[in-house]
């Protein structure tokens, strides 16, 4: 089985599990497996937060390279094939991780490279152990990050870093990814899992429809100019003042208030 998936107290976790090869994900049957899952967790009202973690030493080797070495799979075929097999898979994830409405994160236990870090990238969370590695490999095979990732790492750790980190394809530790903005947290490998399940319970706890439209306002932070986001704000905002959850939330409040007079 190539994903495992637990749902608990509005989380689910995604477990890529197939740590012979690293969790690579450019077989085809690992991400159909992973996007369909991601669909499906998605598609769940009672799921609020997606984990995603791995299996064994290593989070992702990104692209299997006996593929890549073989012509095999989305490494298959003409330019115009490989171009089209790189859009149905590999992109597919990006896409979907730049616009869910999951709150994703990312529990890097192992190394994660080329496309597997992109995968962290992707996340709106990321927390490391202190065995977390991580390279933009993609120049050093001689390709580019075709998934997208060239797209995702200036937005995580600004241009010129991400520049240096894309044209060197250097390893860096958990701790340079810390400073760097990759992960938010290093953690003890033992008490990574404890800590995100942590994180990931808080925000499932929140009401529910907030957190929805809280992402939706920080994803388009990125694109829309301020009179525009303003706009979007205020009316979301107006959505938000109708939801029964807010209702419930003020009179708890108020309650709490009153019982300290």
């Amino acid at each position: 089985m190539s994903i495992k998936t637990r749902r608990e107290d509005g989380v689910a976790r995604i477990t890529l599990a197939e740590p012979e090869i690293r969790n690579a994900i450019t077989g085809e049957e690992m991400l159909e497996t992973l996007l369909d899952t991601l669909d499906d967790v998605e598609a769940d009202p009672d799921i609020v937060v997606t984990v995603i973690d791995a299996e064994g030493p290593a989070f992702s080797a990104g692209g299997n390279v006996k593929d890549m070495a073989a012509r095999e799979g989305i490494f298959a075929g003409s330019p115009v094939e490989i171009t089209e097999n790189y859009r149905r898979t590999i992109q597919q994830l990006t896409r979907f991780l730049a616009t869910t409405d999951l709150v994703t994160i990312a529990a890097v236990n192992g190394p994660a490279v080329g496309a597997g870090f992109d995968l962290v990238l992707g996340c709106d969370l990321r927390f490391g152990s202190r065995n977390a590695r991580f390279a933009h490999i993609f120049i050093e095979m001689g390709i580019i990050p075709g998934d997208g990732g060239a797209w995702l790492l200036p937005r995580v750790v600004g241009w010129q870093r991400a520049s240096e980190l894309a044209l060197t394809a250097r390893f860096i530790t958990s701790a340079e990814a810390e400073s760097y903005g990759i992960l938010l947290e290093v953690v003890a490998e033992e008490k990574l899992e404890a800590r995100v399940m942590e994180v990931a319970r808080t925000i499932a706890s929140k009401p529910s429809p907030a957190v929805v439209m809280a992402k939706r306002l920080l994803r388009q932070a990125r694109s829309m100019d301020l009179d525009g986001f303003l706009e979007f704000s205020a009316a979301l905002q107006a959505i938000a003042h109708t939801t029964p959850e807010h209702e419930a939330a003020v009179a708890d409040y108020t309650e709490r208030l009153t019982s300290r007079e």
